[in-house]
């Protein structure tokens, strides 16, 4: 499947094995992005059933998490689950706890569940530095590669890493 949608992969579409999810700005452009993907499928003979599709959705759920466009957490255990992927990379991200820390308040025993305007900014920075260098950029192909695994009861999870990246930014904070 990927080989099929590969134009179109991280511009407006992600495939996991069999499911496809397009993702648009605006409703106009989704119309325009599935034509292209349904017209892509097509053209190799490739076919959807209609009743596992949903189109034009706010939110969907997708290899068991809830994406949606850039919405904060709801829940503690909302909170808890973006933590956790937070504290994956704790380790290069300067001042780490300094950044999380309106987040972590709201994981107390006894806390009340008030999302402020800093909980708000916390979060969209600590999105923000996940998702820029040196945290997640393009592979290089010419350096080896790690597969780092994790899993519970729940879940399961997987980070495919290059060490030689990360320890250069390591050396950079030091």
């Amino acid at each position: 499947m990927n080989n099929v949608l590969f134009d179109y992969l991280d511009d407006f579409v992600v495939v996991y094995l069999d499911d496809i999810v397009i993702y648009s700005r605006t409703l106009e452009e989704h119309v325009n992005h599935l034509s292209l993907v349904l017209s892509q499928l097509r053209k190799y003979t490739l076919y959807v059933k209609m009743e596992k599709c949903e189109f034009a959705q706010q939110e969907i759920k997708f290899l068991g998490h809830l994406v949606s466009k850039n919405q904060a957490p709801r829940h503690v255990k909302d909170l808890r689950s973006f933590l956790g992927l937070a504290n994956y990379y704790r380790k290069f991200i300067a001042g780490y706890s300094k950044k999380a820390a309106s987040l972590t308040d709201l994981l107390k025993k006894d806390a009340k569940w008030i999302w402020s305007e800093q909980c708000e900014e916390a979060f969209q920075n600590l999105k923000n530095v996940i998702a820029s260098e040196p945290i997640l950029k393009l592979p290089d192909f010419e350096l080896p590669f790690e597969v780092h695994t994790d899993a519970s009861d729940k879940a399961i999870g997987g980070v495919l890493v290059q060490e030689d990246v990360v320890s250069k930014y390591t050396k950079l904070k030091e």
